[in-house]
């Protein structure tokens, strides 16, 4: 519980960020000169709630993510770390990271929708973007405009970010609690 209140609160610290990130990202690239000018114009024309929109639902998302993603990576570790013993080693990096990429996809794979809908109401409001009223009314938007495998869309870049990212700390995590 005290990791979920962790990741929460980092959550709550660079949401501000996240949002002006994402803007950057889909913005023409005049409208913006960088992530301070993003933070000042959304504070200026949608207030200081614009910076938040969506934080609710990424709070929410962190939950069933980690929980899969920390439950599946440390079944598979207990998995290979018998068979391994079995041959007596340890497993190693590749195994690790093998351990890391399957989990992470599991959890990625299960809470994606939770992801899109955090995005889509990050960039609600932009010139162009349309307006949600909650994550509800995205979910349903999203869904009525494109079917349910809307909720999927850009799943296969976020997957090629998360994987590595995922593995590698999983993997490093594991080989300094040996030393």
């Amino acid at each position: 519980m005290v990791t979920m209140t962790l990741l929460a609160v980092a959550q709550v610290a660079v949401y501000p960020m996240e949002v002006a990130k994402t803007r950057l990202a889909v913005s023409p690239a005049s409208a913006y000169s960088g992530m301070l000018d993003v933070v000042q114009k959304v504070l200026r024309a949608e207030g200081g709630g614009a910076l938040y929109r969506g934080l609710g639902t990424s709070v929410v998302g962190i939950i069933p993510y980690a929980g899969i993603d920390l439950s599946v990576n440390s079944l598979l570790k207990e998995g290979l770390g018998r068979r391994y013993a079995a041959r007596g080693v340890e497993p190693g990096v590749p195994a690790l990271l093998a351990c890391g990429m399957l989990s992470s996809t599991c959890a990625m794979l299960s809470t994606y929708p939770i992801n899109l809908v955090r995005t889509r109401l990050q960039i609600s409001g932009m010139p162009g973007a349309p307006s949600y009223t909650g994550p509800l009314d995205c979910f349903r938007q999203t869904v009525r405009t494109g079917g349910v495998a809307a909720l999927w869309q850009g799943l296969l870049p976020n997957m090629l970010k998360v994987m590595p990212a995922t593995s590698i700390s999983y993997a490093v995590y594991d080989a300094l609690s040996k030393v």
